[in-house]
């Protein structure tokens, strides 16, 4: 059993990383299915695991999916209801397999084996055969069989039926897994008299089961716009090759990224971003010579985070194209004479570029702070001039790599 309950956990923390609906419109208002998941998830941690099955049937009727069916699974499980626990994840895998991936199907699969393994079966004669039958005060279903199998956790049961007209009958009935031969015959009789069970069906009482051991909190996913600004100090580790003796510079970038968090570790944002580095020469004979590059970068990003709620570690990585500008300032000399030996003239093109970030954010109450190290490896064959001589000419003989820190600021809608 405690295999079971751990497996189902498992499956439960997993199933709840599923894809995120639209925002509200009002955003300060709470999403109707992550309330009723976080209420239920509190009810839930207090024990109260009926009070937390109605939270968790009223976020499925919001947003259909495996979610909120694996918890009901859970907390009927919590409660021994191990026949309502197994039609909540038959339910699952029968409607919403396509909000379960491979892992949480498995998981399933095998904590409803585990459960049936635990039931018994008793078989209960009605008499007449339209009565209600009663299971511990809960109705089943309607059926006009005057036999009726049903399936029972171990431990201590109320049998009962009742019919218009009719005197209500019950029996305690005490079952241990795997029991087969259990049965219950219910009389009800029109004159009021309750039928007393026949003393050869009398049982003895069992105590009630242990209270289920107490569980991990069950997360909730995190979903929801965000945007982010961003200053970033870079530094070039790449040149113009016919520009001597560059000197070690750095320059700014300033970017804005909007994006959607599908889950609690992973979402997208699409990054706009303007730099704009200048570089001067060491070479004497040239002390003002200079180049710079301007860089306008568009890209999409993929960011993962880890799940601290005021505390986490963030992480991107992605790519896109980015329109280069190169411009020469003060390059000759006195005398005409060319640093760069005519063979640096303005060039513009359009590359190709991946970026990365490893950093820290803090969220307080959505909004945003964070720091990351950052790197942009992009292509150069772009970034060419017509020359009169020489044809096109390229720039650079290698890919450009910058690296730097930024400071983040934003807001997170989620």
């Amino acid at each position: 059993m405690a295999r079971s309950h751990g497996r189902l956990r498992i499956a439960l923390c997993a199933a709840m990383l599923g894809v995120a609906a639209q925002l509200s419109p009002v955003h300060a208002q709470v999403e109707p299915y992550r309330q009723h998941m976080e209420n239920g998830i509190k009810l839930f941690q207090d024990r109260n695991y009926r009070a937390a099955i109605v939270e968790f049937e009223a976020a499925y009727n919001e947003k259909p999916k495996a979610s909120p069916l694996f918890n009901i699974a859970l907390a009927e499980k919590a409660l021994f209801n191990y026949p309502k626990a197994i039609a909540a994840l038959e339910r699952a895998l029968a409607h919403h397999r396509d909000t379960m991936d491979e892992a949480d199907e498995k998981t399933a699969r095998s904590a409803i084996e585990e459960m049936r393994a635990l039931l018994a079966h008793v078989t209960v004669e009605l008499s007449p055969p339209t009565a209600t039958l009663l299971i511990d005060g809960e109705e089943q279903p309607p059926s006009s069989a005057a036999t009726r199998v049903v399936e029972l956790g171990p431990g201590v049961h109320r049998i009962g039926a009742r019919a218009d007209g009719h005197r209500t009958a019950e029996q305690s009935v005490t079952v241990a897994s795997g029991d087969r031969d259990k049965k219950v015959k219910l009389t009800l009789t029109q004159d009021r008299v309750a039928v007393a069970p026949p003393a050869s069906q009398a049982v003895t009482t069992l105590p009630p089961p242990p209270p289920p051991p107490k569980l991990a909190p069950l997360p909730v996913s995190r979903q929801g716009y965000y945007v982010i600004g961003a200053a970033s100090l870079l530094w070039p580790l790449g040149h113009p090759k016919a520009f001597p003796e560059p000197e070690t510079n750095s320059g700014g970038a300033g970017s804005i990224r909007v994006g959607y968090r599908v889950n609690t570790p992973a979402a997208f944002d699409v990054m706009l971003q303007y730099a704009n580095i200048a570089t001067g020469s060491q070479d004497r004979a040239y002390p003002n010579a200079s180049y710079t590059l301007g860089s306008t970068r568009l890209g999409l990003n993929v960011r993962l985070m880890t799940p601290g709620q005021t505390w986490r570690f963030v992480g991107s990585i992605g790519g896109g194209l980015t329109y280069d500008a190169v411009r020469f300032d003060s390059i000759k000399g006195p005398d005409g004479s060319d640093i760069c030996e005519g063979m640096c003239e303005r060039a513009t093109g359009v590359n190709a570029f991946v970026f990365s970030e490893v950093g820290v954010e803090l969220d307080l109450g959505g909004v945003l702070l964070g720091f990351s190290l950052d790197s942009y490896f992009q292509s150069s064959r772009g970034i060419s001039y017509r020359h009169e001589e020489y044809g096109d000419i390229t720039l650079y003989s290698s890919v450009l790599l910058q690296l730097g820190g930024s400071l983040h600021a934003g807001y997170a809608f989620w």
